[in-house]
């Protein structure tokens, strides 16, 4: 038996093909995440049919639309959406091709309502029928902006009637008029993102450089990325972050160093030109109010890095007294790390796709 329903598709475009190994993992986690943030901003009731790629089907069981609350629904999406980019522009730490690209992503919406019918496929039941396929068709369209809803007539008809800009285009199934707005307007509605702060600690009372034999990009996603800091930081036994999140600004991890846990936070500083800086802060030492372990970056050439660790400490009250001691200790593992990281360059180690 056939029940009409509302078919509604969230798509993101933007990310072109990259072929830079980093670039590919990131672009994963940075669209897994907006999808999850559609998901979670879904404030109509649609049911979710489907991770479609880059786009998400959702289907609501109804006899009428209610364009008011169709429109209500895109803004809500929308508004998110541009939010998380606006925020992941400050919070980034990541030159690769996906994270440097992240404002290129835009969103769109296809909306059609009509007689569905499902199919069972094991536990679990799809829409299906001649008005799933025509919604999916419809994101192939002559729409000649990159954010919009798509308004079929049998949305509301009236809507269409009014539209300025209409459309109508030929399918394998036959054509179809729509209409389009733009959603671009709703940009001067997002909400203001602050910067994050670069406090860099006063005192810098350590730096080590080294030249390692790994592309500057790479070399920066080895140090970065959590996923390798076991590979090549001594002293750390275990460590514990958010796999499926692209590290930024802000971000916690865990980390147990000789029976201690800290939880340092991802921070940056300002470099010159040609560097990039991957810095990490922490709290929890012992007669500090901050400590911040900063890596600067610069490539010698197009396989060749040169890195300099430093570290800058705020000390408490008397806490200087212990300047020396540190100092002393952050000699003996900075460049046992940096022996590592060449160890592992040298290896012809790459980082996964």
């Amino acid at each position: 038996m056939a029940d009409k329903a509302l078919l509604f598709i969230p798509d993101i475009s933007g990310f072109t093909e990259f072929v830079q190994h980093t670039a590919i993992r990131h672009s994963r986690h940075i669209i897994s995440e907006l999808l999850e943030l559609l998901i979670d901003n879904n404030i109509t009731g649609l049911q979710l049919a489907e991770i479609e790629g880059d786009a998400l089907f959702f289907y609501k069981l109804e006899d009428t639309t209610d364009i008011k609350q169709i429109r209500e629904q895109i803004k809500r999406m929308y508004m998110a959406f541009h939010t998380y980019l606006k925020r992941y522009e400050y919070e980034k730490i990541c030159h690769c091709g996906a994270c440097s690209s992240v404002y290129n992503l835009s969103l769109k919406f296809i909306v059609h309502f009509g007689e569905i019918e499902f199919i069972s496929i094991k536990d679990s039941n799809k829409p299906y029928g001649p008005n799933v396929i025509k919604v999916h068709r419809l994101l192939k369209n002559e729409v000649p902006i990159s954010e919009y809803v798509l308004l079929t007539e049998d949305v509301d008809s009236e809507t269409i009637q009014k539209a300025t800009d209409q459309l109508q285009t030929e399918y394998d199934f036959g054509n179809i008029a729509y209409a389009y707005e733009s959603l671009s307007h709703y940009k001067s509605e997002l909400p203001e993102v602050s910067p994050i702060p670069q406090n860099v600690p006063k005192h810098n009372i350590y730096s080590e450089e080294a030249v390692i034999n790994m592309p500057i990009l790479e070399l920066y996603e080895v140090i970065s990325n959590f996923d390798y800091r076991l590979l090549w930081s001594k002293g750390i036994t275990k460590i514990e972050y958010e796999k499926n999140r692209v590290n930024r600004l802000g971000d916690k991890h865990k980390c147990l160093i000789d029976k201690t846990t800290i939880n340092p936070t991802t921070v940056t500083k300002k470099a010159k030109q040609n560097q990039l800086v991957y810095g990490e802060s922490t709290t929890e030492v012992p007669f500090t109010k901050k400590l911040n372990v900063y890596y600067v970056l610069e490539a010698v050439n197009d396989q060749k890095t040169r890195l300099n660790i430093e570290v800058f400490i705020d000390f408490k009250p008397f806490g200087i007294l212990l300047k020396r001691l540190m100092k002393k200790n952050f000699k003996k593992v900075i460049p046992e790390n940096i022996k590592e990281l060449i160890l592992l360059a040298d290896s012809g180690f790459k980082t996964q796709q």
